[in-house]
């Protein structure tokens, strides 16, 4: 019966690693492109707030009777209901993040 552990190429044995051969890493001298996290974050409270705008105006039109279809308010409350779940769970990360810092020893 074969060795199911017994792989070509592979044997047994102690590895010499010669320090002087090994390189350190070296930080990137290029800055990083893209937007900042504040930034981003902005980004997309605004978005959440233009959503909740959207469903506000949809509601709005379909009280007033300009449109017909129910179905159009739904969607557009949905979207809003899922970026501000989205937007509090994010929220909630940030501020679990934060207290865990600040119960670090220094």
């Amino acid at each position: 019966m074969a060795d199911p552990l017994n792989i070509s190429g592979i044997t047994p044995g102690r590895i010499e690693i010669d320090p002087s051969k090994m390189r350190t890493p070296s930080p990137s001298s290029a800055p990083i492109e893209g937007k900042s996290f504040k930034d981003v974050l902005a980004d997309s409270i605004g978005e959440v707030q233009r959503l909740q705008s959207e469903a506000d105006t949809t509601i709005k039109k379909l009280v007033s009777g300009e449109i017909k279809d129910v179905t159009e308010a739904m969607v557009a409350v949905e979207k809003a209901d899922v970026s501000f779940q989205t937007m509090m769970s994010v929220r909630n990360k940030i501020v679990a993040a934060y207290e865990e810092i600040m119960r670090m020893q220094v």
